[in-house]
């Protein structure tokens, strides 16, 4: 059975993202435009919003989501821009889907719950992460049975990377 859960897991990684922001809304200065002549054209402002830093609490959010988007669609661009290439566990789990989706296969998942991501190192930051997986049928192909794993609860260590202005998972393994 332990098997079957490290296999849903690699087939089955986490979503639910977060909300964004907790901080009190700003004004922002109205960009002084000249006035439009008939020649000239509309002017567009210069100024651009700089993002909100995210916390790793939230990257960690859109790592599951996008890991849970990738079973269902087989699309894994979204989830490797997150992950490190020296992160084994994230390659295994691409591959994985790459494998089922290249044989017409399909993943029927409901998307993980994150019930808990509690801080257990600051240097690298490393995070542990409980969260429950609803039942996963995976059909390896159009004729092929389907493969049912259970529905369960498994804790992850997940370990982030800052990669300039954003994070990304350096490495993740059961707990």
């Amino acid at each position: 059975m332990h098997v079957r859960r490290a296999l849903a897991l690699i087939l089955a990684v986490p979503l639910l993202i977060a909300g964004c922001s907790d901080g009190e809304p700003t004004t922002e200065p109205t960009p002084k435009m000249p006035e439009p002549s008939s020649s000239s054209p509309t002017p567009t402002p210069v100024e651009a919003e700089t993002p909100e830093a995210e916390s790793p609490e939230d990257f960690i959010r859109r790592w599951v989501k996008a890991g849970d988007e990738m079973q269902v669609t087989g699309e894994t661009a979204t989830y490797e821009a997150l992950v490190e290439d020296s992160c084994k566990a994230c390659k295994t789990f691409v591959k994985s889907v790459e494998k089922v989706y290249a044989s017409d296969g399909t993943v029927e998942f409901a998307g993980s719950t994150i019930n808990s991501i509690r801080s257990r190192k600051g240097k690298p930051p490393t995070f542990q992460v409980t969260k429950t997986l609803p039942e996963t049928v995976i059909k390896r192909g159009p004729s092929a049975e389907p493969e049912v794993l259970p529905a369960g609860r498994t804790t992850l260590l997940v370990i982030l990377k800052r990669r300039s202005d954003q994070w990304s998972v350096s490495y993740y393994g059961i707990l």
